[in-house]
């Protein structure tokens, strides 16, 4: 009898908890996990912009997996090195560690010439932009990844998607959580939308177009928003770019100009530390006009320091859309002014007083008021 009674109020227990136990199955062991009504997987393909992107976002919601996919980097690197950056702080060794997923590959990469520069941003992103000194063993790709996402969701009973990087992994995934799925945010523009890029995808798509394709018929039917940023001529490999250009600025990782920077503490701390050291780094140059120049964490995203180093554009693309997960309500459909060009099919950040420099500008703050909360991870 006291057998009895004793297993008919565990079955209860079990029954009423809101927690998940093994020890409810009959296991000797018992541990919990408890259930979100909301969480985020963050699928990206760490850039210099991911890495900007990813530590606002985990300061605000529950992040419940990380997922590396092929593009500026290749997933058996970046997932060590990004796990350097957001796993392992040195002044806050308890906090939960965010699983990172090594996502899909491309039976065979594109060819890279095309992109010349990316090969040294892969150099430095594989070092997480020179905060390790060393290169981290590599990780082992798994064909079973999508599983794994699949675990990783399992006690969340909605799910955000941030997608950041290409479409690799995302297709091969998606199925299985599709009924959980609750919103695909999504860096850059669908297929077809010429209305800010005419002519042209976006490097993330461009990258594996094959998958890109694959996406967007699988988007159909999901709660899917498209988010970009005005682009400018001017913005274009200049040391000097004008106040209309929503690049990232020193100041809103040092502190100044009314941005605030930030703190010196946790993973803000962490990712500052890595924004800012002084890696030699001018070895990884691989085009004959830049090998020789001085080289230090700056020159992936300070644009006076990308300027004269690989050269190119950064702008504050990942960073954005990873604002509008947090932020929907400072965005805006973009239409353009040119009435016989369509739009409406991407979101871009809705003007502050009719003015690009006062919105790139509250962007700016806004990033470092996000990314700041990272210092306690949820």
């Amino acid at each position: 009898m006291r057998h009895l009674l004793g297993r008919l109020i565990k079955t209860a227990w079990c029954l009423t908890v809101v927690f998940t136990l093994s020890s409810c199955g009959g296991g000797s062991t018992t541990t919990s996990e408890p259930v979100y009504q909301s969480c985020v997987l963050i699928d990206n393909d760490y850039d210099i912009d991911d890495m900007m992107a990813i530590p606002l976002v985990i300061g605000n919601k529950h992040v419940a997996a990380i997922i590396q996919s092929e593009g500026y980097t290749l997933p058996q690197a970046s997932a060590p090195a990004l796990d350097q950056l957001i796993n392992n702080l040195p002044d806050q060794p308890n906090q939960r560690k965010i699983p990172i997923i090594v996502g899909g590959v491309q039976a065979q990469s594109p060819n890279l010439s095309q992109w010349p520069w990316l090969q040294f941003f892969r150099s430095m992103m594989n070092l997480s932009n020179g905060l390790l000194s060393s290169l981290p063993a590599q990780a082992q790709l798994n064909p079973t990844y999508p599983t794994e996402v699949t675990n990783a969701v399992a006690n969340c009973n909605a799910v955000s998607v941030l997608i950041i990087g290409t479409y690799t992994s995302f297709v091969n995934y998606s199925p299985l959580i599709r009924s959980k799925i609750d919103k695909v945010v999504i860096m850059g523009q669908a297929i077809g939308d010429t209305s800010r890029t005419p002519g042209r995808e976006s490097f993330n798509c461009n990258y594996d177009f094959t998958a890109c394709q694959q996406a967007m018929g699988q988007l159909q039917g999901l709660n899917t928003f498209f988010v970009d940023i005005p682009r400018f001529n001017d913005c274009h490999d200049t040391t000097n770019p004008p106040a209309h250009c929503y690049n990232p600025s020193y100041e809103m990782v040092a502190g100044d100009n009314g941005v605030g920077g930030l703190v010196n503490r946790g993973l803000p701390g962490h990712l500052k530390q890595a924004l800012m050291n002084d890696i030699q780094c001018s070895s990884f140059y691989t085009s004959p006009e830049t090998i020789g120049h001085p080289c230090t964490s700056l020159s992936t995203w300070v644009p006076a320091d990308v300027s004269t180093g690989p050269g190119g554009e950064m702008l504050l693309w990942d960073e954005t859309a990873a604002l509008f997960l947090l932020h929907p309500e400072i965005f805006s459909l973009y239409y353009p002014s040119d009435p016989n060009i369509p739009g409406g099919l991407h979101y871009e950040p809705t003007l502050v007083n009719e003015s690009y420099a006062q919105t790139i500008q509250e962007l700016r703050k806004l990033w470092a008021d996000d990314t700041n909360r990272a210092e306690h991870i949820q």
